[in-house]
């Protein structure tokens, strides 16, 4: 789960990202984003979406819109960089 504005998270689930929203007291579901890879870890940062799955990290536009896949490794099972259920972000 990560914050996007003080009143709305996203959250990843299976394969897609659900969008929280709280209205008063009230958590209410908004938008679903389905997506074609598994969903394990989710940042926000700077109006993007960095989505980690089992061998890749991808950037997503906050509308569900691929940007980019900034990491891929399919040689074998389980292949990605998400450490413990972190996403590491390195910037040069």
């Amino acid at each position: 789960m990560c914050v996007i504005t003080p009143s709305e998270v996203a959250v990843s689930v299976n394969h897609g990202i659900q969008f929280i929203t709280v209205n008063k007291t009230q958590l209410v579901q908004a938008r679903k984003v389905q997506l074609e890879h598994d969903c394990q870890g989710i940042a926000y940062h700077q109006m993007d979406l960095f989505i980690t799955s089992r061998k890749a990290l991808y950037k997503y536009s906050l509308s569900g819109n691929l940007v980019c896949i900034l990491y891929e490794d399919v040689s074998g099972p389980d292949t990605g960089k998400n450490h413990g259920g972190l996403i590491l972000i390195s910037y040069v």
